[in-house]
């Protein structure tokens, strides 16, 4: 991409993401359900009105298929995830954004790295929004993002949005004076922002402090020398559990399309149950996964669709029904990280073949 902004985190280029497109309560934009609820912040912040679109049962990304009935008149953008390190199907809603004159923002949270016919996330949209959170598969020290973009006349946005400055139209002053004291002749740091130079015509908007620190962008440019090297590790651990676990009766490995590089940043397996319409059979699977074969359970993302604040919002069950039954009957996640021996992926592999009998047999 053209140009690159580091930031305090992906949520805060996710804000500066919404800033850029001046979104609005009277837009809309079509999102996904399956992410964390990060991703829609923003826009939530910004009072615009969100639709969601239902996901694809192997990627867990966005459909591209359910997106162009939720376009109207309002419709400003679609913002997607590529959820765990596999990227969405982008040629299709790409196509279907050109067409309807949509912007596209790429939340990559998970996916440095990863890539799509030949292209990195983050390269094919508008925008791609990055996080280099600790648990992450590169890091700057806890927290830290970045967002690209090619489009030159949001450089002179994106400075002042990110950097605690103010956006607006100048007129210069006839006098570079504030009433009699004149512009200092020496140069100094004196914060005056132009108070000399300029006045301000027309609405104003202000920045936040997006900033990264010198230290996180450091050891960031160290961990970014190493990304291939952890996907790849991160690619081989992924590859033993999908081997795995492939073996055992009632589960659904997730798979890598023809064309798409995941990186596995989560690893997803899909539970199937004997009795559909209930979720007592997954939850039972993880119950003991994680409370009596000691293998954590941190299952992402719930269904942002059917969080409290969206339902206040007129959203409902139903809404989204492959999201919906995915998420309650069948979406598991596994431990991964680059350093997982292959003893421990077989621990894993075993302890869910073990709960999977029990699950079933009862």
């Amino acid at each position: 991409m053209k140009y690159a902004f580091s930031t305090t985190n992906c949520t805060a280029s996710l804000f500066l993401s919404v800033e850029l497109l001046g979104l609005t309560p009277d837009d809309e934009v079509i999102v996904t359900p399956q992410t964390f609820w990060a991703t829609v912040r923003g826009l939530q912040s910004a009072g615009v009105n969100l639709c969601f679109a239902d996901i694809d049962p192997n990627t867990l990304n966005i459909d591209p298929a359910t997106i162009e009935d939720k376009i109207t008149p309002r419709t400003k953008a679609i913002y997607l995830v590529h959820l765990g390190g596999l990227m969405a199907d982008m040629d299709p809603i790409m196509d279907i954004a050109r067409r309807h004159n949509l912007t596209v923002v790429e939340d990559c949270a998970h996916a440095p790295g990863a890539a799509y016919k030949g292209r990195k996330a983050g390269s094919i949209g508008d925008i791609g929004c990055f996080s280099f959170h600790s648990l992450k598969n590169m890091s700057t020290m806890g927290e830290g993002g970045m967002i690209t973009f090619n489009r030159d006349e949001w450089v002179d946005l994106t400075r002042p949005l990110r950097s605690i400055g103010a956006v607006y139209t100048r007129r210069a002053r006839a006098e570079e004076r504030i009433g009699p004291y004149a512009r200092p002749a020496h140069k100094y740091v004196d914060h005056a922002a132009g108070a000399f130079s300029y006045d301000c015509e027309g609405p104003v908007r202000v920045g936040n402090n997006y900033r990264m620190s010198e230290v996180a962008a450091a050891v960031g440019s160290v961990q970014l020398a190493r990304l291939d090297e952890l996907n790849q590790m991160r690619r081989q651990i992924g590859k033993r559990l999908d081997a795995g676990l492939s073996q055992i009766e009632g589960i659904r490995v997730q798979l890598e399309p023809d064309g798409y590089k995941h990186i596995y940043h989560l690893y997803v397996f899909f539970y199937q149950p004997l009795k559909r319409g209930s979720n007592q059979e997954k939850e039972e699977l993880i119950r003991i996964l994680d409370a009596e074969e000691g293998i954590e359970i941190q299952n992402r993302y719930f269904p942002i669709h059917l969080l409290p604040e969206e339902r206040a919002r007129g959203h409902a069950f139903g809404e989204c029904p492959i999201a919906e039954e995915v998420w309650f009957e069948q979406h598991v996640n596994l431990p991964i990280y680059p350093t997982l021996r292959p003893d421990q992926v077989d621990t894993i592999v075993d302890a869910v073949a073990r709960a999977v009998k029990r699950v079933r047999g009862a």
